[in-house]
């Protein structure tokens, strides 16, 4: 193709043609612009096409690992809302001083699910990292993504005083009443207490009109109160990142 333009233009130069040489080189030029172009518009649509089709795996992946961290989180926020409403009771039933110890020695403290959340941030984390984050075309998707991982932060921030605060009531605890111990392997499951039920109570009644026991209820109430809030705020973002997904892949249609 070369040579065959380079013919054309030699004859030409010979037929000394030159407006025409001009006229034919120019339109040479323009010919190869146009081509540059038109690879360049070729290259562009395969790059978006491609970036496209990352963005697409990638909101797949956020929307699977989104949906697998909230469930095992609500179960975990209904378990802390329970026990929190239990403790309340208990609370009120241990600050009476017009209740009788004997009754508050048998009042029913209750117990919920103590569990870590652990949420799996895989592919939010390795999305960021990547810089692919960036694929992402929705400026308000990525708003609330950035958004995620401080909320993440603070539940987890609760969760290390939650744990804590249990570590010092056990403590408190082991220096008043005698604990029990595993059954063993060829048994099953559970724990052999070497106090009566009689001799329990008798040892709650030594603590529950003690500050410092009350105190540590307390502090339990306020603890699992904040989570709620703090477990609020994330699962609200949750519902806007996983409506925000379903939108994007609904026009997608990868739903």
């Amino acid at each position: 193709m070369i040579k065959f333009f380079r013919k054309i233009r030699q004859k030409l130069l010979v037929e000394n043609k030159l407006s025409l040489y001009l006229i034919y080189a120019i339109g040479e030029i323009v010919l190869v612009v146009i081509g540059i172009l038109i690879a360049l518009q070729i290259n562009n649509w395969n790059e978006e096409r491609k970036a496209n089709i990352s963005e697409n795996k990638a909101l797949i992946a956020l929307k699977n690992e989104f949906d697998k961290n909230i469930e095992r989180f609500r179960f975990i926020i209904k378990e802390r809302d329970s026990g929190q409403v239990v403790l309340r009771s208990y609370f009120d039933i241990i600050a009476n001083d017009t209740i009788s110890i004997e009754k508050k020695a048998q009042a029913n403290k209750g117990a919920y699910f103590g569990g870590n959340w652990g949420a799996q941030n895989t592919v939010l984390i390795g999305l960021v990292n990547s810089g692919a984050i960036d694929n992402i075309k929705n400026d308000s998707l990525k708003i609330l993504l950035a958004s995620w991982p401080n909320l993440v932060q603070n539940w987890n921030s609760e969760e290390e005083k939650l744990i804590k605060l249990i570590e010092k009531m056990n403590d408190y605890k082991r220096t008043r009443i005698r604990q029990g111990i595993p059954k063993a392997l060829n048994e099953k499951k559970g724990y052999i207490f070497k106090e009566s039920f009689e001799q329990y109570y008798s040892s709650m009644a030594l603590i529950v009109n003690d500050l410092e026991y009350q105190n540590f209820i307390a502090s339990e109430i306020e603890n699992l109160h904040h989570q709620s809030i703090v477990g609020g705020r994330l699962i609200r973002n949750y519902e806007q990142i996983i409506s925000a997904l379903n939108i994007e892949l609904k026009n997608r249609n990868l739903n």
